[in-house]
């Protein structure tokens, strides 16, 4: 990821999800917030809840958020702090990358961090 790095803290995570706006889809929630500091770069967060499976499931539904963000990564707008929250009550054997990635595209463009030439350029 080239404007991106990762977003560490606990800090950081409660205030993006207090303060920040969020768009929900079926199986994620994408949560966004400004970042007044640093405007040349994205934060990005994953969270997966242990409730999910064990390692090996969660470490793979962290991949994949990451690889559908890194495909959208060009199209953002920059300076943000970005949190993907996958919900509690998913089927994970139901799950795919390409699911995850047209509900992150989804939600960012509820969101409006996605340039409208992406979205243009997509249809």
């Amino acid at each position: 990821m080239v404007f991106t790095k990762s977003l560490k803290g606990s800090y950081y995570f409660k205030k993006c999800l207090r303060k920040g706006k969020y768009s929900s889809s079926a199986n994620i929630t994408t949560y966004v917030l400004d970042n007044k500091k640093n405007k040349t770069n994205n934060y990005l967060g994953i969270c997966v809840s242990k409730k999910h499976g064990n390692s090996v499931v969660r470490n793979r539904l962290k991949r994949w958020a990451k690889e559908a963000y890194k495909e959208l990564e060009y199209a953002m707008f920059k300076g943000k702090q970005i949190i993907i929250l996958y919900k509690k009550n998913i089927d994970i054997n139901d799950l795919s990358f390409h699911t995850i990635k047209n509900e992150l595209e989804q939600n960012c463009l509820k969101l409006k961090i996605i340039d409208n030439v992406y979205n243009n350029e997509k249809n």
